[in-house]
């Protein structure tokens, strides 16, 4: 039986293109507001607030407010909040500009647990154009490891499990998408993540 040919090659956002860049920046902020950073970093990507947000039942501004609200500061600085933190964030644009190589080729896909303003910023960021399909956790009411948001993902780039190559830093998130029968990649590090793919013999 002959394995099927990969189509298709799915990356996951936080953790896997976007990463903590300038870990000071994240530090000088949480000193002024008074939290331990381990508090900014779990509270922005993990907490209560931030996981309403990626199930799409609070907006990423209603987020930020919450946020701000919680730290001491009045809602007007719950912008200024935002973009303090997104300053010390980093972007992978060398994983970016591979994905974009690898199209006619591959079909390409984003699956993220993000907020609602998660295309958004990803069209701020030049970056869009990378992906034929984006599937959103805010705006699919859905979120990993919950199966049907891979089927939906599937089903939008006109492909089989076997067919797609998904890459995730959470391991539940990793384990689900293979019990669907993806092939995986656990990402831990660009250069690691980039030589299973290779192994995968995508590329």
């Amino acid at each position: 039986m002959s394995i099927p040919t990969v189509r298709a090659v799915v990356l996951d956002f936080g953790g896997v293109i976007l990463h903590v860049g300038d870990l000071q920046k994240h530090v000088a902020l949480a000193q002024e507001l008074g939290i331990p950073v381990e508090t900014l970093h779990k509270e922005v990507f993990d907490g209560p607030l931030s996981v309403a947000a990626q199930r799409g039942e609070i907006s990423a501004q209603a987020l930020w407010e919450a946020l701000a609200q919680q730290w001491g500061l009045p809602p007007e600085k719950a912008e200024w909040l935002g973009l303090r933190f997104w300053e010390g964030i980093r972007i992978d644009y060398e994983l970016i500009n591979w994905l974009r190589r690898l199209r006619p080729r591959y079909c390409t896909g984003l699956l993220s647990n993000a907020w609602d303003d998660l295309r958004s910023m990803l069209q701020k960021l030049d970056i869009a154009d990378a992906f034929d399909t984006m599937v959103i956790s805010a705006e699919e009411r859905l979120m990993k490891p919950q199966p049907e948001i891979y089927h939906r993902l599937l089903e939008r780039l006109g492909v089989e499990p076997a067919q797609a190559v998904f890459v995730d830093d959470r391991l539940e998130n990793v384990h689900a998408a293979r019990d669907l029968g993806f092939r995986t990649v656990h990402y831990r590090r660009h250069d690691q993540a980039m030589a299973e793919l290779r192994n995968l013999g995508v590329g």
